[in-house]
């Protein structure tokens, strides 16, 4: 089809609208200093914002430090007191051995305390189960270093705590309590000291949720460091000989010697680093508690936390700025030189090709949105074709460029006398052609058409005195059945189509054409992340499976499962199919063994509970196509010894011709052989022969989903389910309807007698977890049978008979209208269905029609039998579509009100 368009005035006036480089300029600079300002606001407010958190945060655990200490010097100062009554009441000081057996008593009973010690006021030591029993004990006041601090604690009211010990340590830390027992007159009887191991604190801040590099710590009020997690290696002898000197947390708290709280940031006595930390004192002790953090790990978390990707984002996009700014300019630069070409070439090359006189793209733009207008008003199929040469490089590279010019123009020659007068040719450039075929009424319309072209194609051309073939791959793609309501997105998918003609790794006569469907894509950058991430999240265990019971229609019990895959991905639970198509083949073979080995250890869990299921398990055409797929399945099968190979169900999906290649029936064949059940899934949603199911190796047949699910408001779709349920049938094949999502799908599968449903009328996905109580618990419904499907499933089980006895001369009682169900249902929702006057004329015209077949078959001729048949397919197919627009109309006025 030639087209000749008009060229509009405006698109060859000259341009003389100067650019404003100036006010490029302005904007540019400007936007640079303004990003730079805010780079610099944010950077001040995020490092503000995460000092205060932080510093919050670190004195929270401080006081949680404190808290904890408190709580356990209150314990064993309690525990001391009790003690002390004990031996005031047993006359100690008196009774050594009585003494001894109850602080070893007292040690045995308090866990961390080293050793406990009885001293009387004069400094001899009384008791100590530190001492052998029959060795001399020691006397304070031969001591000069203990000798002045015990008689401090003799003054001491309640619990005192000592320096630290004076001596290396391995991997503990010890406080030294004492108390003071007075007599009813006030004067200090004895004194009992214990050595506690601060053991609680460092199992509690073991398991406590530190950040690393975090130090945690006990320092007196006369800033001696009573103990520090970790302990620090090699000077821990000299740092508790002797006062520590200056540092940030000495000085930090002689500043602020009434503060409960406080914080500091400095160079620490310890390893002399820069810290940032916060402390907190305790009640009725000399203690105060700390923590402290590195500060470069400060610093790093803050960097990595707020400035990182911000910055690389900046960076990111002051490159592309700067990029887009230069070319801007060097685009007006050259805008000036161009004018004049482009104001000359413009006419020309409008709407058609100047090589071979084809419409190019502009042209093809306008007939493309012709061709969709003229699609739908005649309601017949456009179908878009995108074709492109293989191996025409070649072609130039041998014979010349010269030479490729003229096999393009004896290509598109040949193309446009290979399609109708009513089809368009047109060539967007190089050697890409695209077709547009329209007023197909049919798919034999469209196989007519594709054998003249690949007749034509595959024709010898003569170039330079010597013959050359070539091939082609032809992407198609068909509307309506494609749903893309737009003339680019038809194009891309026939690309894509296109490409994957050309991936195929075998080209028969049969395989230089595809068909489009979703699967087909290309790979983009994003979805190579999304296969890393994917690989990643394997590992990582964020990949699980979900379990959907599949329900036996004969006992209303749970009869198998449906392992469907779930990856938890940004904090959110991701459906395969929004993921799968994006993955490769290594990804998809992973995927596969992951869900097999997964859901076969669960099923076998599952069975030695008593659970008798069967487990079903989707599996990707690279699976099939791969060489030792069934080695795979039975060594994974051999790993679970209380699963069988009849409890496994493998679903495949038809694609192209996968299950017709070898490779892929051997896999099959020895699968079934061993006893594992196959099964056809989304059976009816694929373009291909029904009629050759009956050739593939399967167990059982999975009626797709969309079918189902939407035969509520397109009730002339049953007519469709009902076909491929009667194959499923004639093929004695298991027959499976998933899409069951409302109680009256359940009453329609019930009268059609399928084998089993699986759907959100049952259950949605499960978690293993609830598997086993779901399965025990659950019992089919007998559904609602108030549905115009039952009604109408019922109807064309007549019309059905109706038209065999027409085709077939076979006898029939021809049903009375009133006894139809359909007219019960139609009386019975009379109120809230639209239309219903001319839904009960319609119906009772197909019965009408019914009643003349049975009077034509029994008197009338053959010619006017066919004319009848004709007509009741007719009216039947309309009073089936109007039922549908009736019924969505009262559901949509029923959600509305």
């Amino acid at each position: 089809m030639k087209v000749t368009l008009k060229i509009p005035a405006f698109l060859t006036r000259p341009i003389t609208i100067p650019p404003h480089r100036g006010a490029m300029r302005l904007v540019f600079w400007g936007t640079l200093i303004g990003v730079l300002a805010f780079s610099g606001w944010y950077a001040w407010f995020s490092w503000h914002n995460y000092e205060r958190d932080s510093q919050s945060q670190l004195m929270m655990e401080s006081d949680m430090v404190a808290q904890t200490t408190q709580r356990l010097l209150d314990g064993h100062a309690s525990g001391l007191r009790f003690l002390g009554m004990q031996l005031q009441r047993a006359d100690a000081l008196h009774h050594p051995r009585r003494a001894r057996t109850l602080l070893r008593d007292y040690q045995k009973a308090t866990s961390g305390v080293a050793s406990a010690n009885l001293i009387a006021s004069s400094g001899q030591v009384i008791a100590s189960t530190a001492v052998p029993a029959g060795e001399p004990l020691p006397d304070f006041r031969n001591d000069p270093a203990i000798w002045p601090g015990f008689q401090k604690a003799l003054q001491t009211h309640g619990m005192r705590v000592y320096h630290p010990l004076r001596e290396p340590l391995r991997g503990h830390w010890f406080i030294r309590l004492s108390h003071t027992v007075f007599s009813p007159a006030g004067k200090p009887l004895f004194v009992v000291a214990t050595p506690l191991r601060l053991g609680d604190i460092e199992d509690f801040l073991r398991l406590s949720p530190l950040r690393p590099g975090t130090a945690v710590g006990l320092i007196r009020n006369d800033v001696y460091i009573e103990g520090r997690w970790p302990v620090p290696l090699g000077n821990l002898a000299g740092m508790l000989s002797q006062l520590p000197p200056t540092g940030a947390l000495r000085h930090a708290l002689a500043s602020n010697p009434q503060a409960r709280q406080g914080h500091y940031a400095g160079f620490v006595t310890v390893g002399q680093t820069y810290r940032v930390g916060a402390f907190t004192r305790l009640s009725h002790y000399p203690l105060t508690a700390f923590i402290s953090i590195p500060r470069s790990w400060w610093l790093a978390v803050w960097w990595r936390r707020y400035v990182e990707f911000p910055l690389l984002f900046l960076i990111i996009m002051l490159g592309l700025g700067l990029a887009a700014y230069r070319r801007i300019v060097f685009l007006d630069r050259r805008w000036s030189e161009q004018r004049e070409a482009f104001e000359q070439t413009l006419t020309t090359r409008a709407t058609h090709d100047i090589l071979t006189g084809l419409p190019n793209r502009e042209a093809l733009r306008l007939v493309f949105d012709q061709a969709l207008a003229r699609a739908d008003r005649q309601e017949q199929l456009l179908a878009v074709g995108f074709l492109d040469l293989d191996a025409f490089k070649l072609v130039n590279d041998r014979y010349g460029h010269a030479a490729g010019d003229d096999l393009l123009k004896e290509m598109a020659r040949r193309l446009q006398g290979a399609v109708r007068r009513t089809d368009t040719v047109a060539r967007l450039g190089g050697d890409e052609f695209v077709l547009l075929l329209e007023g197909l009424r049919g798919v034999d319309q469209l196989d007519q058409v594709l054998a003249r072209l690949q007749t034509a194609i595959v024709q010898p051309f003569l170039i330079q005195g010597k013959e050359i073939s070539l091939q082609a791959s032809l992407g198609l793609t068909i509307y309506p059945f494609d749903e893309a309501a737009d003339a680019d997105l038809l194009l891309r998918h026939a690309d894509q189509a296109m490409y994957a003609a050309k991936a195929r790794p075998e080209r028969g006569r049969e395989g230089w054409a595809q068909l489009y469907h979703p699967d087909l894509g290309t790979i983009t950058m994003g979805d190579e992340m999304l296969r890393q991430d994917f690989l990643q999240a394997l590992v990582a265990g964020e990949v699980t499976l979900r379990y959907q019971p599949l329900v036996a229609l004969k006992t209303g019990r749970v009869a198998g499962l449906e392992a469907l895959t779930r990856w938890r991905r940004n904090d959110r639970e991701v459906s395969p199919d929004q993921f799968l198509p994006s993955l490769g083949m290594r990804e998809r073979q992973a995927l596969g063994r992951f869900v097999l080995q997964t859901g076969l250890r669960q099923l076998a869990q599952w069975r030695k509970i008593g659970l008798d299921v069967f487990l079903s398990v989707n599996v990707t055409p690279e699976e099939l196509d791969s060489p030792g797929f069934a080695d795979t399945v039975f060594d994974i099968l051999a790993a679970q010894p209380y699963v069988f190979p009849e409890s496994l169900v493998l679903e495949v999906l038809e694609i192209g011709e996968i299950l017709e290649q070898e490779v892929t029936l051997g896999h099959l064949q020895r699968l079934r052989s061993a006893g594992v059940k196959i099964a056809l899934d989304d059976v009816g949603s694929a373009y291909a022969s029904l009629l050759r199911l009956k050739n593939l190796p399967i167990d059982e047949i999975k009626i797709d989903q969309g079918f189902v699910r939407e035969l509520l408001n397109k009730p002339q779709d049953l007519i469709f389910v009902e076909s491929l349920i009667n194959l499923g049938m004639s093929m004695n094949v298991v027959i499976t309807v998933e899409g069951v999502e409302t109680e009256e799908h359940i009453a329609l599968m019930r009268e059609m007698e399928v084998d089993y449903l699986q759907g959100y009328a049952i259950a949605r996905p499960l978690e293993a977890e609830v598997v086993a109580d779901f399965v025990h618990a659950f019992v089919l419904g007998s559904g609602d049978a108030d549905t115009p499907l039952l009604a109408l499933h019922q109807h064309l089980g007549w019309v059905h008979v109706a038209e065999e006895s027409a085709m077939n001369h076979g006898g029939y009682e021809h049903a009375e209208l009133s006894a139809c169900p359909i007219t019960a249902w139609l009386h019975a929702h009379a109120p809230e269905l639209p239309g219903v006057e001319a839904l009960l004329a319609e119906h009772e015209a197909v019965h009408a029609l019914g009643q003349e077949i049975l009077r034509v078959r029994q008197s009338g001729t053959r010619e006017e039998l066919h004319r009848l048949l004709g007509q009741l397919h007719e009216r039947s197919h309309r009073f089936q579509e109007e039922l549908g627009q009736a019924v969505r109309a009262m559901r949509d006025n029923a959600a509305a009100s």
